[in-house]
Protein backbone atom coordinates (compact mmCIF):
# COMPACT_ATOMS: atom_id res chain seq x y z
CA UNK A 1 0.00 0.00 0.00
CA UNK A 2 1.51 3.32 -0.97
CA UNK A 3 1.33 6.53 1.04
CA UNK A 4 -1.64 8.01 -0.83
CA UNK A 5 -3.71 4.89 -0.16
CA UNK A 6 -2.77 5.03 3.53
CA UNK A 7 -3.87 8.67 3.77
CA UNK A 8 -7.17 7.96 2.01
CA UNK A 9 -7.85 5.00 4.28
CA UNK A 10 -7.11 7.02 7.40
CA UNK A 11 -9.42 9.81 6.28
CA UNK A 12 -12.20 7.34 5.51
CA UNK A 13 -12.00 5.76 8.94
CA UNK A 14 -13.17 9.08 10.41
CA UNK A 15 -12.49 7.94 13.94
CA UNK A 16 -11.98 10.19 16.90
CA UNK A 17 -8.59 10.17 18.55
CA UNK A 18 -8.51 8.73 22.05
CA UNK A 19 -5.45 10.76 23.01
CA UNK A 20 -2.20 12.33 21.89
CA UNK A 21 -0.82 8.98 20.72
CA UNK A 22 -3.49 8.65 18.03
CA UNK A 23 -2.93 12.24 16.89
CA UNK A 24 0.83 11.71 16.68
CA UNK A 25 0.36 8.50 14.69
CA UNK A 26 -1.91 10.32 12.24
CA UNK A 27 0.74 13.06 11.87
CA UNK A 28 3.51 10.56 11.16
CA UNK A 29 1.33 8.74 8.62
CA UNK A 30 0.49 11.94 6.72
CA UNK A 31 4.06 13.21 6.67
CA UNK A 32 5.54 9.87 5.60
CA UNK A 33 7.62 9.41 8.74
CA UNK A 34 5.83 6.17 9.60
CA UNK A 35 6.58 4.74 6.18
CA UNK A 36 10.26 5.66 6.55
CA UNK A 37 10.47 4.02 9.98
CA UNK A 38 8.82 0.84 8.64
CA UNK A 39 11.36 0.83 5.78
CA UNK A 40 14.30 1.18 8.20
CA UNK A 41 13.10 -1.40 10.74
CA UNK A 42 11.54 -3.83 8.26
CA UNK A 43 9.75 -6.68 10.02
CA UNK A 44 11.35 -5.81 13.36
CA UNK A 45 9.05 -4.15 15.91
CA UNK A 46 9.80 -0.42 16.14
CA UNK A 47 7.61 0.11 19.22
CA UNK A 48 5.17 2.49 17.53
CA UNK A 49 2.02 0.71 18.71
CA UNK A 50 3.27 0.42 22.27
CA UNK A 51 4.26 4.11 22.29
CA UNK A 52 0.88 5.16 20.86
CA UNK A 53 -1.01 3.24 23.56
CA UNK A 54 1.22 4.63 26.30
CA UNK A 55 0.78 8.24 25.10
CA UNK A 56 -2.98 7.72 24.85
CA UNK A 57 -2.96 6.57 28.46
CA UNK A 58 -0.79 9.49 29.66
CA UNK A 59 -2.47 12.23 27.58
CA UNK A 60 -6.11 11.23 26.98
CA UNK A 61 -8.62 13.58 25.40
CA UNK A 62 -11.65 14.39 27.47
CA UNK A 63 -15.00 13.20 26.17
CA UNK A 64 -17.50 15.96 26.81
CA UNK A 65 -20.95 14.42 26.57
CA UNK A 66 -23.86 16.81 26.88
Amino acid sequence: MDLRDQIKQTLKENKKDKGFGDTFERFTTFTGIKRLVKWIYGDEDCGCDRRRDLWNKWFPYKNNKC
